[in-house]
């Protein structure tokens, strides 16, 4: 954009506090916004060097915040489509796919990868993402933070092992936001615990910790701490800090009272837990005492409105879970996970001296509704969620500049011929399953996929699936399944360093190498 621009003519919903709504003019300037009016001519007699862009027959929001997500999904999720999570473990080519991107051959490749995701995230109109990559050693993780940053969306990344904390922490430019993830809850000890909050103190950052994903990580924590995972985190004073809870499946009341009293959020990712068939977020309970929630699409997806439609929706699919306003569910994505993830002072809103950072709809289809002259916040957030796709986005701006402009990326094409080699190498038959039906030749699917779920992981959402037969691509389970993409095989080079191996003596910061 110009120095000084006025977007004029627009309908604009601000998800702020007061949820103004309806034809408004946004002065920027430079990458903030430097006011909101009603009264184009006056704007304009104030600000007669401003470029006057007409925005007409568009519907402006403030950019979507995804606030989890896997990065590496967006390449490896078609190797887990509607497999149960507990199942991943035994997946052979997912196996070979983490092991490939793991090892230190694919630095260029981590690099594509990510590039791909975050361009598809912001023509997704989605400009704030809580990224929790894979484990990858240091020199991947840079690759991670440059590819983000080439994107323009902000982020903030979650620290996977001690590789990655000591990058950030000698990084002295282009040091990116990051949180520490405390592992997997089954892993928890009181060492770990202790020692990656030093490191979050010392990095002055936040925690990040999955609570109850599945109902065998709750059921750990209590018989190894006789407690919750968030009564145990409450114990190490680990909300003072703004601690980043994701999922909440099977938090119980006692948990959710003491995040609520804490002050705290929850990211809930309902349409990945759907896929994964590992229940549905603790909408009751966080509901009843009134918990901020913030909306994720977690694994593979960077479909923001799919995820505020599927949360719409939810109740109706199971009894008893609360029906949110569509003015609610759209903060979800928007404000609320800026106040997750640390940015709500920046971004999530539109509003005076934030940063201007919005998503643009074409609104004038004869297949939508048509909005009234004055249409309430209500409205608005019914035509979002109901009605539009990312297909109707047509600009979106990063800090005053348009990343997306009429439905066009910088570099589009590019991207995609490397999203393409990547599927090539990392997904097995790529290129057969890319042939036409002719090619193939006619193959009658089953009904029901032929897989199921591990014994004790069948409640999915509320009364549960239907077991199904083994894929014969599934290997024996462990007793306690587990994730290949942070408990592996060890590769045959030198292994990333574990988050915390609950041997060591090492202290965090003493060391020399650090």
């Amino acid at each position: 954009m110009a120095e000084t621009t006025i977007l004029a003519n627009g309908t604009v919903l601000t998800c702020d506090a007061m949820d103004h709504c309806g034809r408004i003019h946004l002065l920027i300037g430079g990458r903030h916004i430097l006011a909101l009016s009603r009264n184009l001519d006056s704007l304009r007699k104030e600000n007669p060097d401003a470029t006057i862009l007409d925005v007409k027959e568009k519907l402006i929001l403030p950019g979507f915040v995804n606030a989890h997500f896997h990065g590496e999904s967006f390449l490896l999720r078609r190797l887990t489509n509607g497999i149960h999570f507990g199942l991943w473990n035994g997946l052979v080519p997912l196996r070979q796919a983490v092991d490939k991107l793991l090892d230190r051959s694919s630095y260029d490749d981590v690099r594509r990868l990510y590039r791909a995701a975050y361009r598809a995230h912001l023509k997704s109109g989605t400009t704030c993402v809580g990224e929790f990559p894979a484990p990858y050693d240091d020199e991947a993780f840079l690759r991670v933070i440059e590819s983000i940053a080439e994107s323009g969306v902000a982020t903030i990344v979650a620290l996977q092992n001690w590789d990655q904390i000591r990058k950030v922490q000698a990084m002295r430019e282009n040091k990116p936001r990051a949180a520490i993830s405390l592992g997997r809850e089954e892993e928890f000890t009181v060492y770990s615990i202790e020692k990656l909050s030093q490191a979050a103190k010392e990095l002055r950052t936040p925690l990040l910790a999955h609570v109850g994903e599945q109902r065998s990580d709750v059921e750990t924590v209590r018989k190894n701490f006789q407690k919750s995972t968030v009564a145990l985190l409450n114990s190490f004073n680990a909300f003072a800090a703004g601690t980043i809870l994701v999922h909440a499946n099977h938090a119980g009341e006692d948990e959710v009272q003491i995040i609520h009293d804490a002050g705290g959020a929850v990211v809930v990712c309902p349409r990945s837990t759907a896929w994964k068939q590992t229940g549905y977020p603790a909408l009751r309970h966080l509901a009843k005492h009134h918990v901020r929630l913030a909306l994720g699409t977690d694994w593979g997806e960077v479909d923001m409105l799919e995820e505020m439609r599927f949360m719409s929706t939810l109740p109706l699919l199971v009894a008893g879970l609360p029906m949110f306003p569509a003015t609610e569910i759209l903060k979800m994505a928007t404000i609320h996970g800026a106040q997750a993830l640390g940015f709500s002072e920046e971004l999530g809103s539109i509003e005076v001296g934030k940063r201007a950072t919005l998503v643009m709809f074409d609104v004038a289809d004869i297949r939508l509704p048509v909005l009234s002259q004055a249409p309430t916040a209500s409205e608005v957030a019914d035509l979002v969620i109901h009605h539009l796709t990312t297909r109707d986005i047509t600009d979106v701006v990063i800090d005053g500049e348009f990343r997306v402009r009429e439905r066009e990326a910088a570099g589009e094409s590019d991207i995609m011929a490397e999203l393409h080699a990547l599927a090539r190498k990392f997904i097995p038959h790529h290129e057969q399953t890319q042939q036409g039906p002719a090619e193939q030749g006619a193959n009658v699917l089953p009904f029901i996929a032929e897989v199921r779920s591990p014994q004790g992981e069948t409640e999915g959402f509320e009364s549960g699936f239907a077991e199904k037969a083994r894929q014969a691509t599934i290997v024996e389970i462990a007793e306690k399944p587990v994730n290949p993409l942070i408990n592996r095989p060890k590769p045959a080079r030198d292994p990333i360093k574990p988050e915390l191996p609950p041997n060591t003596k090492r202290v965090f910061g003493e060391d020399d190498d650090v």
